[in-house]
C-alpha cells in the first residue's frame, strides 16, 4: 500500500511537472523576444530580469518536487568522502565570499573508503553548506569536519550563524517547510531522504545566536 501510494504521488508529480513546464517555457521564450526588442535604457529591462528569476525559481521547485516524489535509488561505488566535501565547498565558496563568510574543510585523520552515491552525497553536502553560509552574518564561519571508525564516517557541517529556534527545529526536514522567503522548503527534506537511502541519518542541533550543526552519519 505504501509503495502504491508513493507511485501515485510520483505520477501526479510527473503530470504536474509537464503541465507547469510547458507554459513556463512559453513565458521564458516570450521574455527573451520582448527583451531583444526593448531599448537598453528601458525600465522594463529590470522587470524582465525579475520574470527570469521567478521562472528559474519555479523550475527549481518542480525539479525538487519530482526528486522527492520519484526518488532515484543511489548507485553505490567506492568513493572519497573528503574529496566530495571539498568539491561541494568549492561550489559554495562563491556565495561565502560574497557574504564575507569564512568556509573551511578540516580533513583530520584519513577516512576509510566507503561505498556511496557520489552525486547524491555531493548534493546533500552542497545544500547543507549553502544553508550554513546563508545563516551567517559577515565574518561568520562555516566548518566541515569528519570523524570515522573502521567502517563508518560522520560529516559535520557547523556554522556560527543565528541558530534555529527550538520551536522550528523539529520541522526543518518537513517538505515545503521554510523560513526563507525565496526557499522551496524541499532541500533538507530531499537531503534527509538521500541520506536515509544510504542507510544513514541526517541530524541537526542548534543554539540561538551561537549557530547550528548538521551531522551526516
Amino acid at each position: 500500500a505504501r509503495a502504491a501510494h508513493w507511485a501515485t504521488r510520483g505520477e501526479m508529480a510527473a503530470g504536474l511537472a509537464v503541465e507547469i513546464r510547458n507554459p513556463l517555457a512559453g513565458i521564458a521564450g516570450v521574455r527573451e523576444i520582448v527583451g531583444r526588442d526593448l531599448p537598453a535604457d528601458s525600465p522594463a529591462i529590470e522587470v524582465l530580469g525579475e520574470v527570469r528569476h521567478e521562472v528559474v525559481h519555479i523550475n527549481k521547485i518542480v525539479s525538487e518536487l519530482l526528486e522527492i516524489a520519484r526518488p532515484k535509488s543511489p548507485v553505490f561505488r567506492p568513493g572519497n568522502l573528503v574529496a566530495v566535501a571539498e568539491h561541494a565547498a568549492l561550489f559554495a565558496r562563491d556565495q561565502a565570499t560574497h557574504r564575507k563568510v569564512n568556509l573551511e574543510v578540516v580533513k583530520g585523520e584519513p577516512l576509510p573508503e566507503l561505498q556511496f552515491d557520489n552525486g547524491q552525497i555531493h548534493q546533500v553536502l552542497l545544500n547543507l553548506l549553502l544553508n550554513a553560509v546563508q545563516a551567517c552574518d559577515e565574518g561568520g564561519l562555516v566548518r566541515v569536519d569528519f570523524m570515522a571508525d573502521e567502517s563508518t564516517a560522520t560529516v559535520r557541517v557547523t556554522d556560527t550563524g543565528k541558530g534555529i529556534p527550538p520551536a522550528v527545529l523539529p520541522n526543518i526536514f518537513r517538505p515545503f517547510f521554510t523560513t526563507k522567503g525565496d526557499g522551496t522548503g524541499l532541500g533538507l527534506s530531499l537531503a534527509r531522504r538521500m541520506v536515509e537511502d544510504h542507510g544513514g541519518r541526517l541530524e541537526a542541533t542548534s543554539v540561538i545566536d551561537q549557530g547550528s550543526c548538521f551531522k551526516l552519519i
